[in-house]
């Protein structure tokens, strides 16, 4: 197990700094690495060429002015045909209550939510598809790494300093200690509302990915990139000299730069001579400490025999390491793609593709033999069947079949010409390319049979065609599986950078409606800010991650044989929603709330409200009505009164105030002495005959006067 750090450790040469020993360790472990994985690079190599129709295809010196070089897209459309199943649906985040109890349960549907919620933000954040790109990299390359890492200095560069500046702007205010609390933690809340994630994630290219493991995890991971060379000496404040060496940041951040190397606008013409226009990068990783080293166009082409060939820019110690097993927890998290019984690098984690590489390659050969011969054919060329100057009545003369003998005249096609002639029977591909182009279409078909593409006969039933699909996709099951527990890890180190690293409450905005293709959620559109913190954590970092790359009819069957379990009591009611996508906390809060809600008597009770509020505004209209009559000045000038409608009796409404006069309303005429007004017809509740006379409100003003015609 190589390590970048040393504790007692004597030095490699006689009065060697912490920093020459790291930078060598770094060195030697890349090019330890590289040599063992060198198999897998040309893998890779070979797996992109084949994707992207980069391999030459082999046509004889005579035939390179007929043939034309023909490539099947076949597989680019098997590796995205193949990535879109597996990533059609998104990740589904499962956390095991800790304890037993609704407010476990509810800890558990906050925890799934938000890092469903935190792995979008993340996404939008990186303006990349990192879970297509890891599907991708596991299903094309056979293996797939995300690194996640904590960005607060960066993302949160600003939040100290506006933080001090609210805290000022409270003190001014003159605030008590209480109230200066509440503004101080809802305006900083406010702040990280506004700037971007704390965590950061990104997907890490296969073939620059190097690692060295045991039995209980990866030990050490070297990161082997090229990156431009303006971008890697202005970030780590590096410098270059005129042979192409990177100078480190200590001598050119402390020096004249004219004195430590190359001015700036001179490194291009250093680049541009070497030949390379990118700087390499090693980012070198182990439980202690992360390396980062640069290498030069000068460093690169010097033997690593002779000397250091790279500089030391960056170290940084983390706790990113198990301490008690000496492997890291994070941030690379690395899934093999169809796992085999290897150790190798280049046979551990196989592509779907990694059979077939050589018969796309003779697939091209042939296409292009036969798109040679279509060619060669299409344009027959003519001969003439007798000799020239033929006399008529005599027997021909000895005349060859080419018509080359004694020369001729050039035969146009759609000329007539007094003699016959007739095409030359030109070679064409034999009938041994027509089988080898079939027997090779049947092999590849392997790799993606045409039940997961929904092509099958015309008679074939729907459920024979979803068996097909179902049995077709088995194959990609160690992907998926893989792909989970890597993933699963991943949002359990983010819930840890979030409880030890962060130390703050962090926010994703959450929507519970979910993408399409997902079983998860209701339906209902609802989205807000979703917070946690490390009070919510607790020091229990263990998710899962479901993926369902399946059709609509494999959950109509997986949902009937939940059913089934239920009735036979075979799976808890938590079980069986959890196993059906949903979450169980959600689905018995909205049974509760629908079954609530169509109760007798919670519909009863909704009706006297909605009539008790009829009832409130009827009153309210008519102690406005009696308020005009005593007030004669407020009548209309001119026009003819209005008569006013009789109230309708209302259940409930006999004691029930009247909420003072509306504005807004026109005074209303008051009916002649004796009249009365109408009166409604009893309600639930009220005496055969309804209430004689006028209506009285109870609990009146006591200015107002009472009604004429009626009961004072």
């Amino acid at each position: 197990m190589a390590t970048l750090t040393r504790d007692r450790a004597a030095p490699w040469g006689k009065g060697a700094s912490d920093e020459e020993v790291m930078q060598r360790t770094t060195q030697d472990l890349a090019q330890q690495l590289q040599d063992d994985f060198r198999d897998r690079d040309r893998l890779y190599k070979d797996i992109d060429a084949t994707l992207f129709s980069e391999l030459p295809v082999e046509i004889p010196e005579a035939y390179r002015k007929t043939a034309l070089e023909v490539r099947t897209p076949l597989a680019l459309n098997i590796a995205t045909s193949i990535t879109a199943a597996l990533s059609v649906n998104p990740q589904a985040i499962g956390f095991k209550p800790i304890g037993f109890g609704d407010v476990y349960q509810a800890n558990s549907t906050l925890r799934e939510r938000f890092f469903e919620s935190s792995w979008n933000r993340q996404e939008q954040e990186s303006r990349r598809q990192l879970f297509r790109l890891f599907m991708w990299s596991m299903a094309v390359k056979g293996e797939g790494i995300l690194k996640t890492c904590e960005r607060q200095t960066s993302a949160w560069s600003t939040y100290a300093d506006e933080s001090d500046r609210l805290m000022q702007q409270l003190e001014q205010d003159g605030l008590d200690q209480h109230a200066k609390d509440l503004a101080y933690d809802k305006g900083t809340e406010q702040l990280k509302l506004q700037l971007p994630y704390p965590i950061a994630t990104t997907d890490v290219p296969p073939e620059t990915f190097y690692y060295q493991q045991n039995e209980n995890g990866l030990t050490s991971v070297v990161e082997i990139k090229d990156v431009p060379y303006l971008d890697a000496l202005e970030r780590f404040s590096c410098g270059m000299d005129t042979r192409g060496n990177v100078i480190g940041p200590e001598t050119w951040s402390g020096l004249d730069p004219r004195a430590a190397g190359l001015a700036r606008a001179e490194w291009q013409r250093v680049m541009r001579g070497s030949g390379y226009s990118t700087i390499r990068c090693i980012e070198a990783w182990d439980s202690q400490v992360q390396v980062i080293c640069l290498q030069g166009p000068g460093q690169r082409q010097r033997d690593l025999s002779k000397g250091s060939s790279s500089t030391l820019c960056k170290v940084t110690r983390h706790s990113y390491g198990e301490p008690v097993l000496g492997t890291l927890r994070g941030p690379y998290f690395h899934a093999l793609g169809i796992t085999t019984g290897s150790r190798l690098p280049e046979h551990a984690g196989l592509s779907v593709l990694f059979g077939y590489l050589q018969l796309f390659r003779l697939l091209d050969s042939l296409l292009t033999v036969q798109g040679n011969a279509a060619f060669l054919t299409g344009f027959p060329a003519y001969k003439q069947t007798t000799p020239p100057n033929q006399v008529p009545g005599l027997p021909p003369e000895p005349y060859g079949t080419d018509g080359r003998e004694r020369g001729g005249e050039r035969i146009e096609p759609g000329t007539l010409y007094p003699f016959d002639i007739a095409p030359v029977d030109q070679p064409r591909s034999g009938v041994e390319t027509d089988k080898m182009l079939q027997n090779i279409q049947t092999l590849i078909e392997k790799a993606m049979p045409n039940a997961a593409l929904g092509a099958m006969g015309a008679n074939t039933s729907g459920y024979a065609l979803n068996q097909a699909a179902y049995l077709a996709r088995l194959a990609w099951d160690p992907i998926v599986a893989n792909a989970c527990v890597a993933l699963g890890e991943r949002v359990g180190f983010e819930s840890w950078l979030i409880e030890h690293r962060i130390g703050e409450t962090v926010y994703a905005w959450g929507e519970e409606q979910p993408k399409p293709g997902s079983k998860r959620g209701s339906g209902q559109t609802k989205g807000s800010w979703l917070s946690i913190g490390p009070d919510d954590l607790s020091g229990v970092h263990r998710y899962t991650v479901t993926l369902n790359p399946s059709t609509p009819s494999n959950e109509i069957i997986e949902v009937r044989a939940i059913g089934e379990k239920m009735q036979l009591k075979l799976i808890s009611y938590e079980d069986a929603v959890t196993e059906a996508g949903a979450n169980p906390s959600e689905v018995e809060k909205s049974w509760l709330l629908h079954d609530l809600k169509q109760s007798p008597e919670i519909q009863q009770q909704l009706k006297d409200a909605v009539f008790q509020k009829l009832g409130t505004i009827q009153a309210a209209r008519q102690q406005q009505a009696m308020a005009g009559l005593q007030n004669p000045n407020a009548l209309p000038a001119g026009g003819p009164p209005v008569a006013m409608g009789p109230p309708t009796g209302v259940p409930g409404t006999a004691g029930t105030p009247p909420s003072g006069p509306l504005g807004g309303m026109p005074p209303q005429p008051v009916p002649s002495p004796g009249q009365g007004l109408p009166i409604a017809p009893p309600g639930p509740g009220m005496p055969p005959g309804g209430i004689p006379g006028n209506p009285v409100v109870p609990n009146a003003p006591t200015s107002a006067l009472p009604l004429t015609g009626g009961a004072g």
